[in-house]
C-alpha cells in the first residue's frame, strides 16, 4: 500500500480543458493512467458539460458556477452572467449591483472555480502540461487565455493551445490503428452545423493528417416547436437538409468512422442521415471527444508516442513548410532548421546570429510539405524553393565580418516576415543599427 501511495504522490497529470462559450469540459490523462478520462460535472454521472456561466447572490461576494448557477438563478434574484468567453474576447464589461467587472475576470473565476472538480482528481499542482482547446485558437484567443492562465497561479504547469481540429486530430491518434486507416468526419452541431473531414497522407514521412471544416449556416441548431406535428415537420426538413450536406462530403471518399458532437443532435431527428452515414462506417455519438483529445495532445508534449513521431498534423493554423537556411559549418555547406512545418504559425519565431560569408544577401530555403506532386511524395522528393533575401545599403566588409541578427516569424499561415538587423564586428567594424524588412508568401 506504501509503494501505491508513493507512485500516486509522484504521478503526473495531462488535463485538457475545453472552453467554449456555452459549454467547458475537463479530461485528463496521467503517467500511470494513459486512457484519458473526463471529470464529470455531476459526481457520478456522465454528465460532463459545465455551463460557461456565473451567477452572484444578492448583497453577498457569493459566486455560483456551471449547472448550479442555472438552478439557483431560477430560484432566487441575483446576477445571472452567461457569454463570458466571447466576453472576454470583445474585452466587454458587466455591471453587477454598482460595480463593474470586465468580462476576463469573470471568465477567470469561472474556469479557477471548474478546476475545483479536478481537484477531487488530483492537487492542481500535480498538472504537468495544460492543453487549452477552442473552436479557433487565433491570437486573440490565445491573449486572452495566457491572461486567464496568469491568474491560475499553475507555477510548474506547463500551457499550450490548439483547435478543435487538432484536439480530433489527436483524439485519432490514441484510438486502435484501423482508426487510422481510412478518413473521418466530425458532424459538430452546436449553434450551426458544421463538419470537419480528417483525412491522411500515406505518401508522406511522417505521415501527413489535415483537416478540411465545412460550415453550413442554413443548418442552424433548432428550436423545436411544442406543437408535437409541427415539430415533427422541423426533423424531417432539418433530416432532408443535412443528409444532402453530408452526401457532398462523404461522396468519393472513403470514410470509416464519423463522431456525432454537439448539443443538435440530443433529438432524435437524424432517421435519413444515420441511416446513410452508417453504411460501412462505424459511428460515434458523445460530447467529449475534444476535451479527450486536448488531454491526449498535453500527453504528446510530455513524451512523444510512437504514433506521435509516426504522423504529423498541419491543421489551418498550422505552418506547413519547413524553413531553413544553407550554412557553412567547418568547410561543409549544410543545411540548418530554423522554423518547422506542424508548427502553430502564431508561434513560430526564431532569432539566430550570422556572418555572411560576402556580398549583402542570403537566401531562405523553403520546403512545402503540400501540394505536393503524388510521385515525388512518394519518393520523399519535396521541391526546393530559395528566397532570396537582399541587404541593400549593407556596408562593405571583408569576407566574414559582417555579423547580423536574423529573426523570423509569420505574418499569417502563408506570410513568412524577416527582420535583419547589423551587429557589427567588435570594435573593428561598427554597426550602423541599419535594419531591413521583408516579407516572403509561402505559398
Amino acid at each position: 500500500m506504501q509503494i501505491k501511495n508513493s507512485m500516486e504522490k509522484n504521478n503526473k497529470y495531462m488535463v485538457g480543458f475545453d472552453l467554449g462559450d456555452r459549454d467547458a469540459q475537463i479530461s485528463f490523462c496521467s503517467v500511470q493512467q494513459p486512457e484519458a478520462e473526463t471529470v464529470p460535472a455531476v459526481a457520478g454521472t456522465q454528465q460532463y458539460n459545465i455551463p460557461t456561466v456565473l451567477y452572484k447572490r444578492r448583497g453577498m461576494s457569493q459566486w455560483l458556477y456551471g449547472r448550479e448557477a442555472l438552478r439557483v438563478a431560477q430560484e432566487e434574484e441575483g446576477t445571472f452572467v452567461e457569454h463570458l468567453f466571447s466576453g472576454a474576447l470583445e474585452d466587454k464589461k458587466t455591471v453587477i449591483e454598482g460595480t463593474e467587472y470586465d468580462a476576463l475576470t469573470l471568465l477567470t473565476l469561472f474556469v479557477k472555480k471548474c478546476f475545483g472538480l479536478f481537484s477531487v482528481i488530483a492537487p492542481t499542482d500535480r498538472i504537468e502540461i495544460l492543453m487549452f482547446t477552442a473552436r479557433r485558437s487565433n491570437g486573440r484567443v490565445v491573449e486572452v487565455i495566457s491572461r486567464v492562465v496568469d491568474a491560475l497561479g499553475l507555477k510548474n504547469t506547463k500551457v499550450f493551445f490548439q483547435n478543435h481540429e487538432e484536439s480530433y486530430y489527436y483524439y485519432l491518434l490514441h484510438q486502435p490503428p484501423e482508426f487510422r486507416l481510412s478518413g473521418s468526419v466530425i458532424l459538430d452541431f452546436q449553434e450551426v452545423l458544421r463538419a470537419y473531414l480528417l483525412e491522411w497522407n500515406r505518401r508522406t514521412t511522417p505521415v501527413v493528417c489535415f483537416v478540411t471544416e465545412y460550415e453550413f449556416p442554413e443548418c442552424p441548431e433548432p428550436v423545436w416547436e411544442a406543437e408535437e406535428s409541427e415539430k415533427a415537420g422541423q426533423m424531417e426538413t432539418l433530416d432532408e437538409k443535412v443528409l444532402e450536406k453530408i452526401i457532398g462530403i462523404f461522396q468519393n471518399r472513403t470514410i470509416g468512422s464519423v463522431f456525432l458532437v454537439g448539443s443538435g443532435f440530443q433529438e432524435d431527428w437524424a432517421k435519413r442521415s444515420l441511416q446513410y452515414i452508417c453504411r460501412g462506417r462505424r459511428v460515434f455519438k458523445g460530447n467529449n471527444l475534444y476535451s479527450k483529445g486536448a488531454s491526449y495532445g498535453a500527453s504528446e508534449k510530455f513524451c512523444l508516442t510512437k504514433e506521435g513521431k509516426e504522423y504529423i498534423f498541419l491543421g489551418n493554423e498550422k505552418l506547413k513548410t519547413n524553413i531553413g537556411l544553407q550554412i557553412v559549418r567547418e568547410g561543409k555547406e549544410v543545411y540548418l532548421p530554423l522554423l518547422d512545418a506542424g508548427m502553430e504559425w502564431s508561434g513560430a519565431k526564431c532569432e539566430n546570429e550570422f556572418y555572411l560569408e560576402s556580398g549583402s544577401s542570403f537566401q531562405v530555403t523553403l520546403t512545402p510539405l503540400t501540394n505536393v506532386a503524388p510521385e515525388k511524395e512518394a519518393a520523399g522528393k519535396y521541391p526546393v524553393r530559395y528566397e532570396k533575401v537582399e541587404l541593400s545599403g549593407f556596408p562593405e566588409r571583408p569576407a566574414g565580418a559582417a555579423r547580423v541578427r536574423v529573426s523570423m516569424s509569420m505574418c499569417d499561415a502563408v506570410t513568412l516576415h524577416i527582420k535583419t538587423e547589423d551587429m557589427g564586428f567588435g570594435e573593428i567594424y561598427q554597426s550602423f543599427g541599419q535594419v531591413w524588412e521583408q516579407d516572403i508568401p509561402l505559398q
